[in-house]
């Protein structure tokens, strides 16, 4: 796991290190799935914690794996040239017994899987289906039917005394079923650019006569008018990012009553955004598309735990750390013209590839680099309290599915003084491009924003 210093020639062909990478519910550790079996490392600091490699070499490809936190609990799919399972069974793997818990079938391959202490859902091409995660699962509502090999995404919350005193998930849900709040959106298999956010918590299962289970009652969000590529719920539960397959805009909703938050655009030429992320606390979006430009959104919290205006007005200047056009102050907002009014990232940057040298065939498009997915986590460390954590919203950790590379980017906060670099020069006259008209205030009496940048901080060779 040693960082490489040698080039590496990205013109020869390179096998696939990882099938598909998977971060737990927290985002501490991540999976790695391969041909012969599955890897769990810690996010940060970087080191391997588990390593599972099949005995049965015909049989050894997995091809998604999720974990349940840092449990010895794993969800597997087979995948792969020579798939462990077969592409419509489940299974939820014991570390500590070392044996299958739970293998569940089903009628059509198996897409990707959520797990938590409470729940187990199955996405499948056309369909969602939903159980209760005990040794005798129990399908516990009808199927959910889900636009074909669309995206869908699940989270669990609690509140913030019961995630402070380390309460069981299992155990809480016993007690009070509302202390869990539990989300899952997936697209509309029906009207074209539509979201479903269903409550979990909602359900009433009986456990007497399964065939009076009620249906999963969902609130609908319009969220664009073209088809959707992502959906992605934040920690809380509160807030639902989507894109389009445009991919020029992000947009940010309640998920209480479906208004529209905020609205960020990425770009204005059209990209295929396969990754987005939350970070722990809800107030920065990452996302990054397949130009392979990593987006950092400055987020304005829903509500204030406090309710009081300091933390407003707070989040009003941490919102305002996002770039604008220098014309928005100025052209009337009747015209609404959608680009000037846009909100544009608060940093950026374009990825590249660690394992080749700055300046070596620059000319030349890295097009393994470009074809190369990743999947993005928050950082996390522990608190004082053992049974306490804190989240670092300034630092992320991207994992390359194809390179098989663990990077870790901080985001920094700079100098910038404009007033003291046209003292230096009053004479000279600058044409702004678009991009730097993002950078740059309208007038000098406006308040000056913060700037901030992306920086890798270390890279590691899984």
């Amino acid at each position: 796991m040693n960082v490489r210093s040698n080039i590496v020639n990205t013109q020869s062909v390179r096998h696939q290190k990882f099938l598909d990478i998977s971060f737990n519910q927290d985002e501490s550790c991540f999976s790695c799935s391969s041909e012969n079996g599955f890897k769990v490392y810690n996010s940060n600091p970087l080191s391997c914690k588990l390593t599972y490699i099949s005995n049965d070499q015909e049989r050894c490809g997995i091809a998604y794996s999720k974990m349940l936190h840092r449990t010895n609990y794993i969800a597997l799919l087979g995948g792969g040239l020579k798939p462990k399972y077969p592409p419509n069974k489940l299974i939820v793997w014991d570390d500590l017994k070392k044996k299958e818990s739970i293998v569940l079938k089903f009628m059509s391959p198996l897409k990707s899987v959520f797990i938590s202490r409470i729940y187990i859902i199955a996405v499948l091409a056309n369909s969602i289906e939903i159980f209760q995660f005990q040794p005798k699962t129990v399908k516990i509502c009808p199927s959910l039917s889900i636009e074909h090999n669309s995206t869908c995404d699940f989270v669990i919350c609690q509140n913030n005394r019961s995630q402070r005193r380390g309460t069981n998930e299992s155990n809480s849900f016993i007690k009070n079923k509302m202390s869990i709040k539990c989300y899952l959106a997936y697209v509309s298999p029906r009207m074209l650019g539509q979201i479903h956010i269903a409550d979990l918590s909602q359900l009433r299962y009986n456990e007497n006569n399964p065939d009076e289970s009620q249906l999963l009652p969902t609130s609908i969000i319009k969220a664009h008018k073209s088809a959707i590529r992502l959906v992605r719920l934040n920690k809380q539960g509160t807030m639902v990012a989507t894109c389009s397959r445009q991919g020029t805009l992000i947009r940010i909703f309640s998920t209480i009553n479906g208004v529209l938050l905020k609205e960020f655009r990425r770009g204005l030429d059209r990209a295929d955004i396969y990754e987005m992320s939350f970070s722990p606390n809800g107030t920065r979006l990452a996302v990054i598309s397949d130009k392979q430009t990593l987006h950092i959104f400055q987020l304005t919290s829903l509500q204030s735990e406090e309710g009081n205006e300091n933390d407003t007005n707070k989040e009003k200047d941490n919102f305002n750390h996002n770039k604008t056009h220098v014309l928005r102050n100025y052209v009337p907002h009747i015209w609404k013209p959608k680009y000037i009014y846009s909100v544009w990232s608060m940093c950026s940057l374009h990825l590249k590839n660690p394992l080749l040298r700055d300046g070596l065939n620059s000319n030349e498009p890295d097009l393994e680099f470009l074809n190369d997915r990743c999947k993005i986590g928050w950082s996390t460390g522990t608190g004082n309290d053992d049974n306490d954590n804190y989240y670092d919203e300034d630092t992320l950790i991207l994992v390359w599915k194809g390179r098989g590379i663990w990077e870790k980017y901080v985001i920094l906060e700079h100098e910038h003084n404009d007033e003291n670099d046209e003292m230096h020069s009053p004479k000279v006259v600058k044409n702004y491009t678009i991009n730097e008209t993002l950078n740059r205030d309208a007038s000098s009496t406006a308040p000056k924003k913060k700037k901030w940048e992306l920086v890798r901080e270390s890279w590691r060779e899984l």
